[in-house]
């Protein structure tokens, strides 16, 4: 495995969640100080994304657990029928292959004639390292676009998108109404790599300033490639 494919799946597993925390504290960091390694991870998250949107909870049968953990505290030696033990590996690149295979066949389905022109550039983290938004850039339209990862829309409230660059103000790009998919259009030459991206907690309508009135409660920085 070259060192290009070991981050992609360093990457990978990075956004599920499958590291431990030591490895996990460690790569925080290198997420924060590796653009490239930024770039991949932002590219897994913008791909991941939509599993939460299109997938529906499911009540598992009552008699599931009892099972488990009738299984987990079997002891050697105890009559049963034997499993094959899988090396962790194996069940990561099972996961990734079904997961990417579902994202394919669900963009075929849905989309078959159309071709996206979509950039990962961010992903505003906040309080809870598994709640985030990814941030796309469509380069043809000049426009971004957000979508949530493991965040609840606030009730009578509302998430405001805001962009700081440099020593200026913040900018008011609009308000997130959606999970998926909010779209925000861009002046020309807006983003750069010393952008900044927010979203604000805020009444119901917006800031009534020409700031944040609310507490930020996402950001991150912009990655262009």
């Amino acid at each position: 495995m070259t060192g290009q494919e070991n981050d992609d799946l360093t990457a990978a597993e990075y956004v599920l969640g499958l590291t431990d925390a030591d490895t996990r504290q460690r790569l925080d960091k290198r997420f924060n100080d590796d653009a490239a390694f930024a770039a991949e991870v932002v590219r897994w998250q913008s791909a991941f994304s939509g599993i939460d949107l299109t997938t529906q909870e499911i009540t598992p049968p009552s008699a599931l657990w009892p099972q488990i953990a009738q299984d987990l505290d079997r002891k050697p030696g105890t009559p049963g029928k034997k499993r094959k033990q899988w090396h962790p590996g194996f069940w990561l690149g099972w996961s990734l292959a079904a997961v990417m295979t579902g994202i394919l066949i669900l963009s075929w389905v849905t989309k078959p004639d159309v071709t996206h022109d979509l950039q990962p550039i961010a992903v505003l983290s906040g309080a809870q390292p598994d709640a985030q938004f990814v941030v796309s850039l469509d380069k043809s339209a000049s426009l971004i676009q957000v979508s949530a990862l493991n965040v609840t829309l606030p009730e009578n409230k509302n998430l405001q998108l805001w962009l700081i660059k440099d020593s200026a103000p913040p900018q008011s790009l609009g308000l997130i109404d959606h999970r998926d998919r909010n779209a925000f259009k861009l002046p020309s030459g807006e983003l750069d790599n010393k952008t900044i991206l927010a979203v604000s907690l805020e009444p119901v309508g917006g800031s009534k300033l020409s700031g944040p009135s609310g507490p930020v409660i996402f950001q991150g920085k912009v990655t262009l490639l």
